[in-house]
């Protein structure tokens, strides 16, 4: 597929999607599902099944999140109680706007504006990361993208767990 995004370095597209989760939340229920549902309609989609978890994302994950057509971001409950999702999410973001890739948010057991606010259960976990992950003097600022970027998201047009059913069986 040809990128449509005047800005993009990029000819082909090397997935047709890039699912970004909280793997403790949602590996075994929603993504399993929504994951078999593309490749059974013959979408190539990447999905981090064997990806060391660490607080930087490698060369090669950024390349294949920019490299992704489109974004599937499934916020979930535990969804702001990972670095890995957070930076993932502000990369995902960042190459909508330089590659012209689609962010689609699917909202799974999660409401939406506590995404949008960092509200409830979502906003605590959030603080808590910054407090016990990032360096100090950088807490601030990491925490600041992470929040942009939970905004931003949470305010594209995309699927709350309670229609998913319906678009899964192609309703």
């Amino acid at each position: 597929m040809k990128s449509t995004a005047s800005s993009s370095s990029y000819t082909h597209w090397i997935h047709d999607v890039f699912l970004n989760f909280r793997g403790d939340d949602t590996r075994e229920t929603i993504v399993s599902h929504l994951y078999a549902a593309l490749s059974n309609a013959g979408i190539n989609t990447f999905i981090d099944d064997n990806i060391l978890k660490g607080t930087v994302l490698g060369a090669e994950l950024v390349r294949t999140i920019q490299g992704s057509q489109i974004s599937i971001i499934v916020f979930s409950e535990n969804y702001a109680s990972s670095n890995w999702c957070l930076n993932e999410l502000v990369e995902i973001m960042e190459s909508r706007i330089a590659y012209g890739q689609k962010a689609v948010p699917l909202f799974y057991h999660v409401d939406p504006s506590h995404v949008r606010n960092q509200e409830g259960g979502f906003g605590q976990q959030l603080e808590a990361l910054a407090q016990n992950c990032l360096p100090q003097g950088l807490n601030d600022e990491v925490l600041m993208i992470w929040k942009n970027s939970l905004w931003e998201a949470a305010n594209l047009a995309g699927w709350h767990a309670v229609n998913f059913r319906t678009w899964l069986r192609g309703g």
